[in-house]
Protein backbone atom coordinates (compact mmCIF):
# COMPACT_ATOMS: atom_id res chain seq x y z
CA UNK A 1 0.00 0.00 0.00
CA UNK A 2 1.00 3.39 -0.48
CA UNK A 3 2.61 5.75 2.49
CA UNK A 4 2.63 9.16 3.10
CA UNK A 5 -0.93 9.67 2.11
CA UNK A 6 -0.07 9.24 -1.49
CA UNK A 7 -2.69 9.15 -4.38
CA UNK A 8 -3.34 6.27 -6.68
CA UNK A 9 -6.32 7.25 -9.59
CA UNK A 10 -8.73 5.27 -11.26
CA UNK A 11 -8.23 5.11 -14.87
CA UNK A 12 -11.40 7.28 -15.19
CA UNK A 13 -10.61 11.30 -15.60
CA UNK A 14 -14.01 12.81 -16.21
CA UNK A 15 -13.85 15.43 -13.31
CA UNK A 16 -11.66 18.04 -11.57
CA UNK A 17 -11.72 15.37 -8.63
CA UNK A 18 -10.27 12.87 -10.47
CA UNK A 19 -7.90 14.68 -13.05
CA UNK A 20 -6.62 16.04 -10.02
CA UNK A 21 -6.10 12.93 -8.65
CA UNK A 22 -4.28 11.43 -11.80
CA UNK A 23 -1.60 14.16 -11.85
CA UNK A 24 -1.10 13.87 -8.12
CA UNK A 25 -0.52 10.45 -8.91
CA UNK A 26 1.82 11.20 -11.72
CA UNK A 27 3.90 13.52 -9.71
CA UNK A 28 3.74 11.23 -6.25
CA UNK A 29 2.45 13.52 -4.17
CA UNK A 30 -0.76 13.77 -2.12
CA UNK A 31 -2.58 16.32 -0.65
CA UNK A 32 -0.36 17.73 2.37
CA UNK A 33 2.21 18.93 -0.86
CA UNK A 34 3.05 22.28 -0.39
CA UNK A 35 4.96 22.34 -3.78
CA UNK A 36 2.02 20.88 -5.38
CA UNK A 37 -0.82 22.01 -3.63
CA UNK A 38 -4.34 20.91 -4.60
CA UNK A 39 -5.37 24.41 -5.63
CA UNK A 40 -1.88 24.88 -7.91
CA UNK A 41 -2.90 21.56 -9.30
CA UNK A 42 -6.33 22.71 -10.22
CA UNK A 43 -4.58 25.83 -12.14
CA UNK A 44 -2.48 24.16 -14.02
CA UNK A 45 -5.25 21.45 -14.94
CA UNK A 46 -7.57 24.56 -16.03
CA UNK A 47 -4.40 26.19 -17.70
CA UNK A 48 -4.03 22.59 -19.50
CA UNK A 49 -7.62 22.12 -20.11
CA UNK A 50 -7.70 25.50 -22.16
CA UNK A 51 -4.80 24.89 -24.10
CA UNK A 52 -6.82 21.76 -25.41
CA UNK A 53 -9.80 23.54 -25.56
CA UNK A 54 -8.38 25.76 -28.17
CA UNK A 55 -6.25 23.86 -30.23
CA UNK A 56 -8.88 22.87 -32.72
CA UNK A 57 -12.90 23.92 -33.60
CA UNK A 58 -13.97 20.94 -31.34
CA UNK A 59 -17.97 20.59 -32.26
CA UNK A 60 -18.63 20.74 -28.32
CA UNK A 61 -17.82 24.44 -28.46
CA UNK A 62 -20.04 25.73 -31.44
CA UNK A 63 -22.46 28.29 -30.45
CA UNK A 64 -24.44 30.38 -32.06
CA UNK A 65 -26.19 34.02 -30.82
CA UNK A 66 -28.75 36.72 -31.87
CA UNK A 67 -28.32 40.01 -31.61
CA UNK A 68 -29.68 43.15 -33.10
CA UNK A 69 -28.47 46.01 -35.14
CA UNK A 70 -27.73 49.59 -34.22
CA UNK A 71 -28.30 52.36 -37.28
CA UNK A 72 -25.19 52.78 -38.63
CA UNK A 73 -23.17 50.74 -36.73
CA UNK A 74 -20.52 48.72 -38.66
CA UNK A 75 -18.85 46.87 -35.87
CA UNK A 76 -19.85 44.87 -32.80
CA UNK A 77 -17.98 43.18 -29.56
CA UNK A 78 -17.80 39.82 -29.77
CA UNK A 79 -19.91 38.01 -26.79
CA UNK A 80 -17.68 37.35 -24.12
CA UNK A 81 -17.24 33.70 -23.74
CA UNK A 82 -16.44 33.18 -27.28
CA UNK A 83 -12.65 32.53 -28.73
CA UNK A 84 -11.21 35.92 -30.44
CA UNK A 85 -11.65 35.66 -34.34
CA UNK A 86 -13.66 32.25 -34.35
CA UNK A 87 -17.12 33.65 -36.00
CA UNK A 88 -16.81 32.12 -39.12
CA UNK A 89 -21.01 32.37 -39.97
CA UNK A 90 -23.40 36.13 -40.16
CA UNK A 91 -26.16 36.60 -41.34
CA UNK A 92 -28.06 40.14 -40.49
CA UNK A 93 -31.88 40.45 -41.59
CA UNK A 94 -32.04 36.57 -42.69
CA UNK A 95 -29.37 37.41 -45.24
CA UNK A 96 -25.88 35.72 -45.08
CA UNK A 97 -23.35 37.62 -45.14
CA UNK A 98 -19.79 36.84 -47.10
CA UNK A 99 -17.76 34.68 -49.69
CA UNK A 100 -19.23 32.45 -52.09
CA UNK A 101 -20.23 29.95 -51.45
CA UNK A 102 -19.10 29.55 -47.95
CA UNK A 103 -20.27 32.69 -46.67
CA UNK A 104 -16.48 33.07 -45.45
CA UNK A 105 -14.85 36.52 -44.38
CA UNK A 106 -12.43 39.05 -46.02
CA UNK A 107 -9.34 39.33 -43.63
CA UNK A 108 -9.38 42.63 -41.73
CA UNK A 109 -7.01 43.94 -44.33
CA UNK A 110 -8.89 43.21 -47.45
CA UNK A 111 -11.75 44.24 -45.74
CA UNK A 112 -10.75 47.71 -45.10
CA UNK A 113 -9.07 47.78 -48.72
CA UNK A 114 -12.43 46.48 -50.25
CA UNK A 115 -13.95 49.23 -48.66
CA UNK A 116 -11.95 51.77 -49.76
CA UNK A 117 -11.88 50.85 -53.01
CA UNK A 118 -15.49 49.75 -53.40
CA UNK A 119 -17.77 52.32 -51.00
CA UNK A 120 -20.66 52.41 -52.57
CA UNK A 121 -20.84 48.51 -53.06
CA UNK A 122 -23.76 46.72 -52.15
CA UNK A 123 -21.95 43.27 -52.00
CA UNK A 124 -22.25 41.50 -48.24
CA UNK A 125 -18.60 41.71 -46.90
CA UNK A 126 -17.17 40.96 -42.92
CA UNK A 127 -14.73 40.73 -41.72
CA UNK A 128 -13.11 39.22 -37.76
CA UNK A 129 -11.26 42.02 -35.54
CA UNK A 130 -10.07 40.01 -32.42
CA UNK A 131 -12.84 40.84 -30.51
CA UNK A 132 -14.72 42.69 -32.60
CA UNK A 133 -16.60 41.68 -36.07
CA UNK A 134 -17.68 44.01 -39.00
CA UNK A 135 -20.30 44.11 -41.92
CA UNK A 136 -20.93 45.98 -44.99
CA UNK A 137 -23.22 47.68 -46.30
CA UNK A 138 -24.25 49.39 -42.68
CA UNK A 139 -27.79 48.83 -41.76
CA UNK A 140 -29.41 52.40 -41.23
CA UNK A 141 -31.88 50.96 -39.44
CA UNK A 142 -32.26 49.76 -35.71
CA UNK A 143 -33.64 46.50 -34.69
CA UNK A 144 -32.49 44.14 -37.73
CA UNK A 145 -31.62 40.67 -36.15
CA UNK A 146 -27.68 39.67 -36.52
CA UNK A 147 -26.75 35.92 -36.36
CA UNK A 148 -23.49 34.60 -35.36
CA UNK A 149 -22.05 31.10 -35.45
CA UNK A 150 -18.66 31.00 -33.35
CA UNK A 151 -16.86 28.89 -30.71
CA UNK A 152 -16.86 29.58 -26.91
CA UNK A 153 -13.90 28.97 -24.78
CA UNK A 154 -13.68 26.35 -22.23
CA UNK A 155 -15.43 26.70 -19.13
CA UNK A 156 -13.07 26.66 -15.58
CA UNK A 157 -13.48 23.91 -13.67
CA UNK A 158 -13.84 24.90 -10.08
CA UNK A 159 -16.20 22.26 -8.37
CA UNK A 160 -14.76 18.44 -7.83
CA UNK A 161 -17.90 17.38 -10.67
CA UNK A 162 -17.08 19.63 -12.83
CA UNK A 163 -15.83 17.85 -16.49
CA UNK A 164 -14.74 18.69 -19.45
CA UNK A 165 -16.08 19.28 -23.13
CA UNK A 166 -14.13 15.79 -23.38
CA UNK A 167 -15.46 13.86 -20.77
CA UNK A 168 -17.70 10.71 -21.42
CA UNK A 169 -16.81 11.10 -25.23
CA UNK A 170 -13.65 11.82 -25.83
CA UNK A 171 -11.79 10.52 -22.52
CA UNK A 172 -8.34 10.06 -24.30
CA UNK A 173 -7.99 13.83 -24.17
CA UNK A 174 -8.80 14.05 -20.33
CA UNK A 175 -5.67 12.01 -20.47
CA UNK A 176 -3.78 14.87 -22.53
CA UNK A 177 -5.41 17.52 -20.26
CA UNK A 178 -3.41 15.96 -17.35
CA UNK A 179 -0.10 14.94 -19.05
CA UNK A 180 0.07 18.96 -19.79
CA UNK A 181 -1.03 19.82 -16.48
CA UNK A 182 1.94 17.99 -15.21
CA UNK A 183 4.49 19.29 -17.85
CA UNK A 184 3.44 22.53 -16.43
CA UNK A 185 3.45 21.68 -12.53
CA UNK A 186 7.30 20.34 -13.35
CA UNK A 187 8.47 23.60 -15.25
CA UNK A 188 7.45 25.80 -12.77
CA UNK A 189 9.20 28.95 -13.41
CA UNK A 190 10.16 28.84 -16.67
CA UNK A 191 9.10 30.86 -19.28
CA UNK A 192 6.50 29.90 -21.27
CA UNK A 193 4.80 31.09 -24.51
CA UNK A 194 1.06 31.79 -24.59
CA UNK A 195 -0.99 28.94 -25.94
CA UNK A 196 2.15 26.55 -26.52
CA UNK A 197 2.08 22.96 -25.14
CA UNK A 198 4.98 22.09 -22.95
CA UNK A 199 3.92 17.74 -23.27
CA UNK A 200 4.06 17.10 -26.86
CA UNK A 201 2.23 13.29 -26.47
CA UNK A 202 -0.46 15.78 -24.95
CA UNK A 203 -0.58 17.75 -28.00
CA UNK A 204 -0.39 14.21 -30.17
CA UNK A 205 -3.26 12.79 -28.38
CA UNK A 206 -5.19 16.13 -29.22
CA UNK A 207 -4.39 15.81 -32.94
CA UNK A 208 -5.09 12.62 -33.02
CA UNK A 209 -8.54 12.60 -31.64
CA UNK A 210 -9.19 15.97 -34.05
CA UNK A 211 -8.38 13.88 -37.00
CA UNK A 212 -10.94 11.28 -36.15
CA UNK A 213 -13.65 13.77 -35.78
CA UNK A 214 -12.58 15.89 -39.10
CA UNK A 215 -12.82 11.82 -40.98
CA UNK A 216 -16.06 11.66 -39.15
CA UNK A 217 -17.77 14.60 -40.31
CA UNK A 218 -16.50 14.32 -44.00
CA UNK A 219 -18.79 11.55 -44.32
CA UNK A 220 -21.39 14.49 -44.41
CA UNK A 221 -19.73 16.55 -46.40
CA UNK A 222 -21.46 18.23 -49.42
CA UNK A 223 -19.96 19.86 -52.43
CA UNK A 224 -21.05 23.61 -50.82
CA UNK A 225 -21.65 22.53 -47.18
CA UNK A 226 -24.32 24.42 -45.16
CA UNK A 227 -22.39 24.95 -41.76
CA UNK A 228 -18.60 25.36 -42.69
CA UNK A 229 -15.75 25.69 -39.68
CA UNK A 230 -12.81 26.96 -41.18
CA UNK A 231 -9.37 25.27 -40.76
CA UNK A 232 -7.80 28.27 -38.16
CA UNK A 233 -4.62 26.04 -37.39
CA UNK A 234 -3.77 25.17 -41.09
CA UNK A 235 -2.90 21.92 -42.55
CA UNK A 236 -0.99 18.68 -40.50
CA UNK A 237 2.41 17.76 -41.09
CA UNK A 238 1.76 15.29 -43.63
CA UNK A 239 -0.37 17.81 -45.41
CA UNK A 240 -3.74 16.71 -44.64
CA UNK A 241 -6.81 19.32 -44.28
CA UNK A 242 -8.09 18.87 -41.12
CA UNK A 243 -11.12 21.69 -41.76
CA UNK A 244 -14.30 20.35 -39.82
CA UNK A 245 -17.57 20.63 -40.95
CA UNK A 246 -20.67 20.41 -38.64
Amino acid sequence: MPSNNLVVYSLVMDNLGELRRAVQSDLTVGDESTLYSPTTIDLAINRAYRKAGSLFPWPELADSKKTTTQASQEYYDYPSTWRSNSIWKLEVDGERYGEDPDGSPLSFDDYLNWQEDYPDSTDKKWANQWRRFFFSPIPTVADLVICIWGFMVTETLVEEADVTIFSYSMTECNEAIVLEAVAILKAKGEQEKAGEFRSLEAKQILAVAWGKIAREQSKYEKIYPSFDVPNFFGPTQDGTDMTGRF
